[in-house]
């Protein structure tokens, strides 16, 4: 072989070993460069992700639970308001009195509502109404939800109704037709008569009342006041009497009273 042949040879095996490296390096390159485009898309996932975390760990404190609960939207203003006035503190004030009514509410209410009463409370939903989010003892939230489960009780019903009733003026009261203790003993002590009034806010309902309170079923399916809202879902507790009062028209109550009807007396006086 010549030294021409053996030159060219030569340079071919190293113009092939250069093309061969070349391409190794391309390869090499093209894995890093897809391995930093990994690392980036993680580290970019971790950024996004990381305050939603954040944010799920500052929101659930130990032994604590939000719920979340529609009101109507006039009561929503009105609690935030007098709360406002008076420097109370929301959730830690209505966790202490939830848990204090629903062991009332599973005292008084010594029967489960029918599933057209319960049927019927969720087909008139507040108007107006603004979600509120509530952040109250584990403990609390379990015994609402297993009393309500046990009364058929839908919870918007047994929360609006009670801070209705923390707000709800003397003119309300007249117009459900609900008697109420007027005459409040107060002692030498203001801070303990204040105390007690937010301890037990609804004293003067139920001592009037025959200790009830829940099972006062005095919202009507229909206007509240002249052209106002229905708030028939405020009732709570309906019993079976009442119940079929409510789907009983007034011609036929008039009878059963032995009264003539309406129609009756019309044609009478004809």
């Amino acid at each position: 072989m010549s030294s021409n042949s053996i030159a060219g040879h030569s340079r071919n095996r190293a113009q092939h070993s250069q093309r061969e490296m070349t391409k190794s390096h391309s390869r090499f390159h093209n894995l890093l460069s897809m391995q930093k485009n990994i690392w980036i898309y993680a580290f970019t996932r971790l950024k996004v992700c990381t305050p939603a975390t954040n944010m799920v760990t500052k929101m659930s404190k130990p032994g604590k639970k939000r719920i979340m609960v529609q009101l109507w939207g006039t009561l929503a203003k009105a609690i935030d308001k007098n709360f406002r006035a008076m420097h109370i503190k929301r959730d830690g004030y209505l966790n202490d009195l939830f848990a204090r009514e629903i062991e009332n509410l599973a005292q008084e209410v010594t029967f489960r509502n029918a599933d057209e009463v319960r049927k019927r409370l969720q087909e008139r939903p507040f108007p107006d109404r603004v979600k509120l989010t509530l952040e109250l003892d584990e403990q609390v939230v379990a015994r609402i939800d297993e009393v309500l489960m046990e009364k058929n009780i839908p919870r918007d019903c047994f929360v609006n109704r009670v801070l209705f009733f923390l707000v709800a003026k003397e003119s309300h009261f007249d117009y459900l037709g609900i008697e109420y203790d007027k005459e409040s003993p107060a002692t030498a002590k203001p801070i303990d008569d204040a105390k007690g009034f937010l301890y037990n806010p609804f004293f003067h309902i139920r001592s009037a009342n025959e200790n009830r309170f829940y099972t006062l079923a005095y919202f009507a399916d229909g206007p509240f006041g002249k052209n106002g809202p229905n708030l028939f879902a405020m009732n709570t507790a309906i019993t079976p009497d009442d119940w079929l009062m409510m789907n009983t028209s007034l011609d036929d109550l008039l009878g059963d009273l032995g009264i003539p009807s309406t129609e009756e007396a019309s044609h009478a006086t004809n």
